[in-house]
């Protein structure tokens, strides 16, 4: 690089598994915008680029039902038989940013919930589920501050020791006394409770009538067998 040109970031698409490898080869996580860069003054960089390169075609998501479950606050646990085995699982990582970037941007890095705009956002995944045909299917896509991000999914809340704090989010942003957020938390438990006895087929159709293809394609059994796998990691992680 020549003298006086400053070296710059420059991001890579890199998947959660390849995470450790990329830090070896000198790669480090901006938590601003939640993404992989190198230095533009690295001796690898081109390598790096061509290895994790980041497609930057813009996703338009058509079929969304936008409507799907409001805009409002609420609790919306998944089943633990469709732990570990969503959206981001499923397709590449740099279609998963694309999503993300489609997500944030169409909403100008605002919360779709309490509507406070920050750059610490993340993409949720809102969920039917059809009792008859044992499908999960997406169906819509939204951008959620962490805060609120967090109390939608209280129960992880609850394990990571911050389910006080998202009952008081939610109780905030939904305006709710305590009595009508305790009584809130419990119906989405028992609903959860329900789900958590079926094994459930999973339709990403409203990512592959966009033009995203799926890296997995996973039968019900192989969900329960996923999560069993990853839940047991994730356990030896707390000891």
């Amino acid at each position: 690089m020549p003298f006086g040109v400053l070296s710059t970031k420059v991001y890579l698409a890199v998947p959660f598994y390849e995470k450790e490898h990329a830090k070896q080869l000198g790669a480090r996580f901006d938590y601003d915008i939640k993404k992989w860069y190198i230095m533009s003054n690295h001796p690898n960089l081109d390598e790096l680029q061509e290895k994790w390169k980041i497609n930057t075609e813009p996703v338009i998501l058509t079929g969304e039902d936008r409507s799907y479950g409001g805009n409002e606050l609420f609790i919306d646990l998944i089943p633990i038989t469709c732990w570990f085995t969503n959206v981001r699982y499923c397709t590449d990582i740099r279609d998963w940013d694309r999503l993300r970037d489609c997500v944030y941007s169409r909403v100008n890095n605002t919360c779709e919930c309490c509507h406070n705009k920050t750059n610490d956002i993340e993409a949720h995944e809102r969920w039917h589920y059809d009792n008859d045909t044992k499908t999960q299917k997406l169906v819509r896509l939204v951008a959620l501050c962490k805060m609120c991000h967090t109390s939608t999914h209280i129960g992880l809340a609850g394990i990571k020791g911050k389910g006080s704090e998202a009952l008081e989010h939610l109780k905030k942003v939904r305006n709710f006394m305590n009595e009508e957020a305790i009584e809130h938390k419990k119906q989405a438990f028992q609903v959860w409770n329900e789900r958590n006895t079926i094994e459930w087929n999973l339709d990403l159709s409203l990512l592959t009538n966009n033009g995203i293809k799926l890296t997995q394609n996973v039968s019900p059994k192989e969900r329960v067998d996923i999560m069993e796998k990853h839940y047991r990691r994730f356990k030896c992680s707390k000891v």
